[in-house]
Protein backbone atom coordinates (compact mmCIF):
# COMPACT_ATOMS: atom_id res chain seq x y z
CA UNK A 1 0.00 0.00 0.00
CA UNK A 2 1.39 3.37 -1.07
CA UNK A 3 1.48 6.24 1.47
CA UNK A 4 1.45 9.78 0.05
CA UNK A 5 1.75 13.16 1.80
CA UNK A 6 0.63 16.26 -0.12
CA UNK A 7 2.33 14.83 -3.19
CA UNK A 8 0.94 14.37 -6.68
CA UNK A 9 1.56 10.90 -8.02
CA UNK A 10 0.05 9.40 -11.22
CA UNK A 11 -0.62 6.24 -9.16
CA UNK A 12 -3.77 7.94 -7.81
CA UNK A 13 -5.13 9.23 -11.13
CA UNK A 14 -8.52 7.74 -12.05
CA UNK A 15 -8.85 6.03 -8.68
CA UNK A 16 -11.93 5.31 -6.56
CA UNK A 17 -11.51 6.89 -3.14
CA UNK A 18 -13.20 7.37 0.20
CA UNK A 19 -12.76 10.74 1.91
CA UNK A 20 -12.88 11.26 5.68
CA UNK A 21 -11.12 10.81 9.01
CA UNK A 22 -11.75 7.06 9.40
CA UNK A 23 -10.88 6.87 13.10
CA UNK A 24 -11.36 3.27 14.17
CA UNK A 25 -12.21 1.98 10.68
CA UNK A 26 -15.38 0.55 12.22
CA UNK A 27 -18.21 -1.31 10.49
CA UNK A 28 -19.65 1.84 8.89
CA UNK A 29 -16.21 2.73 7.48
CA UNK A 30 -15.86 -0.84 6.25
CA UNK A 31 -19.13 -0.49 4.33
CA UNK A 32 -17.69 2.54 2.53
CA UNK A 33 -14.47 0.66 1.79
CA UNK A 34 -16.45 -2.28 0.40
CA UNK A 35 -18.31 0.21 -1.79
CA UNK A 36 -15.16 1.70 -3.32
CA UNK A 37 -13.74 -1.76 -3.95
CA UNK A 38 -16.97 -2.80 -5.66
CA UNK A 39 -16.93 0.28 -7.91
CA UNK A 40 -13.24 -0.17 -8.70
CA UNK A 41 -13.92 -3.83 -9.55
CA UNK A 42 -10.21 -4.58 -9.70
CA UNK A 43 -9.82 -2.22 -12.67
CA UNK A 44 -9.05 1.01 -10.80
CA UNK A 45 -6.89 1.82 -7.80
CA UNK A 46 -8.63 2.27 -4.45
CA UNK A 47 -7.62 4.96 -1.98
CA UNK A 48 -8.37 6.69 1.29
CA UNK A 49 -8.07 10.48 1.33
CA UNK A 50 -7.59 11.75 4.86
CA UNK A 51 -5.70 14.24 7.03
CA UNK A 52 -2.58 14.21 9.19
CA UNK A 53 -2.82 15.13 11.97
CA UNK A 54 -6.58 14.61 12.34
CA UNK A 55 -8.37 18.01 12.18
CA UNK A 56 -9.88 17.71 15.64
CA UNK A 57 -6.41 17.64 17.22
CA UNK A 58 -5.67 21.07 15.70
CA UNK A 59 -9.05 22.75 15.97
CA UNK A 60 -9.87 21.81 19.57
CA UNK A 61 -7.74 22.78 22.56
CA UNK A 62 -9.13 19.94 24.67
CA UNK A 63 -7.30 16.75 23.87
CA UNK A 64 -9.15 13.98 22.10
CA UNK A 65 -8.10 10.35 22.12
CA UNK A 66 -8.27 8.25 18.98
CA UNK A 67 -9.43 4.68 18.39
CA UNK A 68 -6.59 4.08 15.94
CA UNK A 69 -3.12 5.55 15.75
CA UNK A 70 -1.82 6.45 12.31
CA UNK A 71 0.20 3.21 12.17
CA UNK A 72 -2.76 1.07 13.29
CA UNK A 73 -5.02 2.72 10.73
CA UNK A 74 -2.56 2.05 7.91
CA UNK A 75 -2.16 -1.59 8.96
CA UNK A 76 -5.93 -2.13 8.96
CA UNK A 77 -6.40 -0.42 5.59
CA UNK A 78 -3.59 -2.46 4.08
CA UNK A 79 -5.30 -5.62 5.36
CA UNK A 80 -8.55 -4.50 3.72
CA UNK A 81 -6.81 -4.32 0.34
CA UNK A 82 -6.63 -0.53 -0.12
CA UNK A 83 -4.03 0.54 -2.70
CA UNK A 84 -3.04 3.92 -1.24
CA UNK A 85 -3.60 6.42 1.55
CA UNK A 86 -3.30 10.10 0.67
CA UNK A 87 -2.69 12.52 3.55
CA UNK A 88 -3.33 16.24 3.35
CA UNK A 89 -1.22 18.00 5.97
CA UNK A 90 -3.74 19.62 8.29
CA UNK A 91 -2.70 22.81 10.06
CA UNK A 92 -4.22 26.20 10.86
CA UNK A 93 -3.52 27.42 7.33
CA UNK A 94 -5.23 24.39 5.77
CA UNK A 95 -8.23 24.87 8.08
CA UNK A 96 -8.83 28.32 6.53
CA UNK A 97 -9.27 27.01 2.99
CA UNK A 98 -12.71 27.46 1.48
CA UNK A 99 -14.74 24.47 0.29
CA UNK A 100 -13.95 25.51 -3.29
CA UNK A 101 -10.22 25.59 -2.59
CA UNK A 102 -10.33 22.18 -0.93
CA UNK A 103 -12.11 20.56 -3.89
CA UNK A 104 -9.56 22.13 -6.24
CA UNK A 105 -6.75 20.63 -4.14
CA UNK A 106 -8.34 17.18 -4.24
CA UNK A 107 -8.76 17.36 -7.99
CA UNK A 108 -5.32 18.70 -8.88
CA UNK A 109 -3.43 16.53 -6.36
CA UNK A 110 -5.19 13.17 -6.74
CA UNK A 111 -7.37 13.33 -9.88
CA UNK A 112 -9.80 10.65 -8.67
CA UNK A 113 -12.57 9.25 -10.85
CA UNK A 114 -14.95 8.71 -7.94
CA UNK A 115 -15.07 9.86 -4.31
CA UNK A 116 -17.40 8.31 -1.74
CA UNK A 117 -18.29 10.17 1.45
CA UNK A 118 -20.66 9.74 4.38
CA UNK A 119 -23.69 12.02 4.46
CA UNK A 120 -22.37 13.77 7.59
CA UNK A 121 -19.00 14.77 6.03
CA UNK A 122 -18.05 18.46 6.37
CA UNK A 123 -15.07 20.31 4.97
CA UNK A 124 -13.60 23.76 4.38
CA UNK A 125 -13.29 26.77 6.65
CA UNK A 126 -15.79 26.63 9.50
CA UNK A 127 -17.03 23.26 8.21
CA UNK A 128 -19.13 25.19 5.68
CA UNK A 129 -18.92 22.45 3.08
CA UNK A 130 -21.22 19.42 3.26
CA UNK A 131 -21.75 16.29 1.20
CA UNK A 132 -24.13 17.92 -1.27
CA UNK A 133 -21.84 20.91 -1.81
CA UNK A 134 -18.93 18.56 -2.52
CA UNK A 135 -21.05 16.82 -5.13
CA UNK A 136 -21.93 20.14 -6.77
CA UNK A 137 -18.37 21.49 -6.73
CA UNK A 138 -16.98 18.26 -8.17
CA UNK A 139 -19.10 18.40 -11.33
CA UNK A 140 -17.08 17.80 -14.50
CA UNK A 141 -14.08 16.82 -12.35
CA UNK A 142 -14.97 13.61 -10.51
CA UNK A 143 -18.10 11.77 -9.44
CA UNK A 144 -19.27 11.89 -5.83
CA UNK A 145 -21.40 9.25 -4.16
CA UNK A 146 -22.97 9.92 -0.76
CA UNK A 147 -23.53 7.06 1.67
CA UNK A 148 -26.27 7.26 4.32
CA UNK A 149 -25.19 6.83 7.93
CA UNK A 150 -25.09 3.16 8.83
CA UNK A 151 -27.03 1.92 11.85
CA UNK A 152 -27.42 -1.18 13.95
CA UNK A 153 -30.32 -2.04 16.25
CA UNK A 154 -29.15 0.52 18.83
CA UNK A 155 -28.45 3.49 16.58
CA UNK A 156 -25.83 5.02 14.31
CA UNK A 157 -22.45 3.30 14.18
CA UNK A 158 -19.89 6.00 14.93
CA UNK A 159 -16.44 6.54 16.41
CA UNK A 160 -18.02 8.66 19.16
CA UNK A 161 -20.33 5.84 20.22
CA UNK A 162 -17.45 3.36 20.28
CA UNK A 163 -15.37 5.72 22.44
CA UNK A 164 -18.23 6.00 24.92
CA UNK A 165 -18.57 2.21 25.17
CA UNK A 166 -14.84 1.74 25.73
CA UNK A 167 -14.74 4.42 28.42
CA UNK A 168 -17.57 2.59 30.18
CA UNK A 169 -15.72 -0.74 29.89
CA UNK A 170 -18.32 -2.30 27.56
CA UNK A 171 -15.80 -4.14 25.41
CA UNK A 172 -17.99 -6.73 23.60
CA UNK A 173 -20.41 -3.97 22.52
CA UNK A 174 -17.55 -1.79 21.25
CA UNK A 175 -16.04 -4.75 19.41
CA UNK A 176 -19.36 -5.46 17.66
CA UNK A 177 -19.41 -1.92 16.27
CA UNK A 178 -15.75 -2.11 15.27
CA UNK A 179 -16.18 -5.47 13.56
CA UNK A 180 -13.05 -6.73 15.36
CA UNK A 181 -11.44 -6.60 18.81
CA UNK A 182 -10.29 -3.18 20.00
CA UNK A 183 -6.51 -3.19 19.80
CA UNK A 184 -3.84 -1.43 21.85
CA UNK A 185 -0.33 -1.44 20.40
CA UNK A 186 2.79 -0.43 22.27
CA UNK A 187 6.47 -1.06 22.80
CA UNK A 188 7.46 -3.34 25.67
CA UNK A 189 9.36 -1.36 28.29
CA UNK A 190 10.85 -2.19 31.68
CA UNK A 191 8.44 -2.10 34.62
CA UNK A 192 8.85 -2.32 38.38
CA UNK A 193 8.87 -6.12 38.37
CA UNK A 194 6.18 -6.53 41.04
CA UNK A 195 4.22 -9.02 38.95
CA UNK A 196 7.22 -11.32 38.70
CA UNK A 197 7.71 -11.17 42.47
CA UNK A 198 4.10 -12.30 42.90
CA UNK A 199 4.60 -15.19 40.49
CA UNK A 200 2.74 -13.49 37.60
CA UNK A 201 5.32 -11.73 35.40
CA UNK A 202 3.95 -8.95 33.22
CA UNK A 203 5.05 -6.88 30.25
CA UNK A 204 4.64 -3.11 30.44
CA UNK A 205 3.61 -1.25 27.30
CA UNK A 206 4.44 2.31 26.26
CA UNK A 207 1.29 3.58 24.53
CA UNK A 208 0.88 6.49 22.10
CA UNK A 209 -0.27 9.53 24.12
CA UNK A 210 -3.26 10.10 21.80
CA UNK A 211 -4.52 6.50 21.92
CA UNK A 212 -7.81 5.97 23.72
CA UNK A 213 -7.52 3.57 26.64
CA UNK A 214 -10.70 2.05 28.10
CA UNK A 215 -11.97 2.27 31.67
CA UNK A 216 -9.38 1.24 34.27
CA UNK A 217 -9.68 -2.42 35.17
CA UNK A 218 -8.56 -5.98 34.58
CA UNK A 219 -9.23 -7.28 31.07
CA UNK A 220 -9.17 -10.55 29.22
CA UNK A 221 -7.01 -10.02 26.14
CA UNK A 222 -5.52 -11.89 23.20
CA UNK A 223 -2.15 -11.35 21.56
CA UNK A 224 0.16 -12.90 19.00
CA UNK A 225 3.85 -13.45 19.57
CA UNK A 226 6.11 -14.95 16.90
CA UNK A 227 3.12 -16.35 15.03
CA UNK A 228 1.57 -18.01 18.07
CA UNK A 229 -1.67 -16.92 19.78
CA UNK A 230 -1.80 -16.33 23.55
CA UNK A 231 -4.39 -15.33 26.12
CA UNK A 232 -3.55 -12.66 28.66
CA UNK A 233 -4.75 -10.60 31.60
CA UNK A 234 -4.28 -6.86 31.12
CA UNK A 235 -4.08 -4.59 34.16
CA UNK A 236 -4.90 -0.98 33.28
CA UNK A 237 -4.67 1.78 35.88
CA UNK A 238 -4.03 5.48 35.27
CA UNK A 239 -2.67 4.87 31.75
CA UNK A 240 -0.24 2.21 32.98
CA UNK A 241 -0.70 -0.92 30.87
CA UNK A 242 0.62 -4.27 32.12
CA UNK A 243 -0.14 -7.68 30.65
CA UNK A 244 0.41 -11.13 32.11
CA UNK A 245 0.70 -13.53 29.16
CA UNK A 246 -0.61 -16.99 29.97
CA UNK A 247 1.74 -19.91 29.31
CA UNK A 248 4.54 -17.69 27.99
CA UNK A 249 8.12 -17.09 29.03
CA UNK A 250 10.65 -14.97 27.23
CA UNK A 251 12.12 -11.49 26.88
CA UNK A 252 10.04 -9.07 24.80
CA UNK A 253 11.79 -5.79 25.70
CA UNK A 254 11.83 -3.33 22.80
CA UNK A 255 9.30 -5.28 20.74
CA UNK A 256 5.99 -3.86 19.53
CA UNK A 257 3.06 -5.89 20.78
CA UNK A 258 -0.63 -5.58 19.89
CA UNK A 259 -3.18 -6.43 22.57
CA UNK A 260 -6.74 -7.32 21.52
CA UNK A 261 -9.38 -6.65 24.17
CA UNK A 262 -12.01 -9.34 24.79
CA UNK A 263 -13.81 -8.37 28.00
CA UNK A 264 -13.44 -6.36 31.21
CA UNK A 265 -13.29 -8.77 34.15
CA UNK A 266 -13.33 -6.39 37.12
CA UNK A 267 -12.31 -3.02 38.49
CA UNK A 268 -8.84 -2.35 39.88
CA UNK A 269 -8.85 -2.85 43.65
CA UNK A 270 -6.47 -2.13 46.50
CA UNK A 271 -5.50 -5.20 48.49
CA UNK A 272 -4.37 -5.28 52.09
CA UNK A 273 -1.48 -7.65 51.39
CA UNK A 274 0.33 -9.45 48.56
CA UNK A 275 -1.37 -12.78 49.29
CA UNK A 276 -4.80 -11.25 48.68
CA UNK A 277 -3.55 -9.72 45.43
CA UNK A 278 -2.08 -13.05 44.30
CA UNK A 279 -5.40 -14.80 44.93
CA UNK A 280 -7.26 -12.14 42.92
CA UNK A 281 -4.85 -12.47 39.98
CA UNK A 282 -5.10 -16.26 40.11
CA UNK A 283 -8.88 -15.92 40.01
CA UNK A 284 -8.64 -13.57 36.99
CA UNK A 285 -6.51 -16.11 35.15
CA UNK A 286 -8.91 -18.94 36.03
CA UNK A 287 -11.79 -16.95 34.48
CA UNK A 288 -9.78 -16.36 31.33
CA UNK A 289 -8.84 -20.02 30.96
CA UNK A 290 -12.34 -21.22 31.86
CA UNK A 291 -14.78 -18.48 30.80
CA UNK A 292 -17.83 -20.50 31.89
CA UNK A 293 -16.74 -20.46 35.53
Amino acid sequence: MLILYNKTDPFTFGSVCALGNFDGIHRAHQEIINKIKKIANGLKKTGIITFNPPPVSILHKDGIFFLTTKEEKEEILNGLGIDFVYYFKFDRNFSQKSPEEFVEMVYTSIKPAVIIIGENFHFGKGRKGNANLLKNLAQDRFNVEIISRIKDQNGIISSTRIRELLLLGHIPAANRLLGREYTITGEVIKGKGKGAKLGFPTINLSIDKDKLLPLDGVYEVKLEIAGRDYLGAMFLAHNVVEVHILDFSGNLYGQKISIKLVERLRAIKKFSDDESLKRAIADDIKKIKNPKI
